[in-house]
């Protein structure tokens, strides 16, 4: 039976599956109680009530908020807040925190595994044998290498540079765009060169997404955005849905404008029945780029030590911080 002074943590969402729940538990700080919700329902809402941290995947709305006054931080996992009340947050007086580049190697290999995947034609070839059918022939009018092309990434943060640096041994060319501007001392070493967005949407043969979601980048990649592009180029998106215009996408990719694209996220997720699901050059997986069960530790050691950083009186590091109130509960 936890006494008074035991921390509570609730843990909520997808991601705390029981095998998961198994290596959490095993890193778990001293006097800590987690308790885990892979579905949360209503049921788990009196958990609420006496929790001192949450740890998330799934939403947390302003409602639920009210419900825990105890609460001393909403711990992301991972780095998506669009399902989080953030001006809730803010004037509960409540932090909100990211795990800022814990699974950026792991979002990084996803992307570099759905450019490999579009290239070479991956899900026609696999159809096909399966089906019995030996298509070398026509796999190799569709099919292309990815040396020489040009990769341009929109967004440079920790999942772009890995990107960048997955893609040294590729002999691609490296463009990116950043709403922050050029950073050249970054880039540099990466072979990467900063360019303005219609430059990147003209140049590049692959496009690949990693910037955040919500109103400011809604439906960025629009009918408007994908004209622009060079013809034939691909899209990968492994950050937000709600980037993509996907009726626009359907459109470009129907025209044979865009040649293919890798989509981890959906404007609706769970994603059911889509038009993008005739296309055998798109790639699709289940928001699952950062789902590898060997990142569960790190991802679970650095929110972790977010709380502790609450309980000691130290700042969270910036690069965690959301949601940092002006009045604090």
């Amino acid at each position: 039976m936890a006494d008074a002074n035991t921390i509570k943590v609730a843990c909520l969402g997808y991601v705390f599956v029981p095998g998961a729940q198994d290596l959490i538990r095993e890193i778990v700080p001293e006097g800590f109680d987690v308790r885990f919700a892979e579905h949360p329902g209503p049921e788990h809402e009196a958990w609420l009530e006496d929790s001192d941290f949450i740890f998330v995947v799934s939403p947390v709305t302003g409602a639920m908020m009210d419900k825990a006054p105890k609460l001393r931080l909403i711990q992301k996992w991972g780095i998506g807040v669009d399902k989080i009340d953030l001006p809730a947050a803010e004037r509960l007086g409540i932090p909100v925190a990211i795990t800022a580049g814990a699974n950026a190697a792991t979002v990084s290999e996803h992307t570099i595994m759905h450019m490999l995947a579009i290239s070479r034609r991956l899900t026609l070839a696999d159809r096909a044998l399966r089906e019995g059918r030996w298509i070398v022939g026509e796999i190799r009018p569709q099919a292309r290498k990815m040396l020489e092309k040009t990769i341009g990434i929109v967004g440079f943060g920790n999942i772009g540079r890995a990107v960048a640096q997955r893609l040294q041994g590729f002999g691609v060319n490296i463009i990116y765009y950043d709403i922050q501007g050029r950073s050249d001392d970054i880039a540099k070493p990466l072979n990467a060169k900063f360019v303005e967005m219609d430059e990147l949407l003209a140049q590049s043969d692959i496009i690949t997404l990693h910037i955040p979601g919500g109103t400011a980048n809604y439906h960025l990649f629009n009918k408007e955005t994908f004209a622009k592009m060079k013809p034939g180029a691909a899209l990968i998106n492994a950050a937000r849905g709600d980037l993509v215009d996907e009726a626009a996408l359907v459109e470009a990719l129907e025209s044979g404008h865009v040649s293919g694209a890798g989509l981890d996220v959906f404007e609706t997720e769970p994603r059911g029945e889509t038009p993008l699901a005739k296309f055998d050059n798109v790639i699709m997986t289940p928001h699952s780029a950062g789902s590898v069960m060997d990142n569960v530790v790190p991802m679970a050691r650095h929110g972790f030590e977010n709380m502790l950083r609450v309980l000691r009186g130290e700042p969270i590091p910036d690069a965690d911080l959301i949601v940092n109130p002006t009045s604090r509960r």
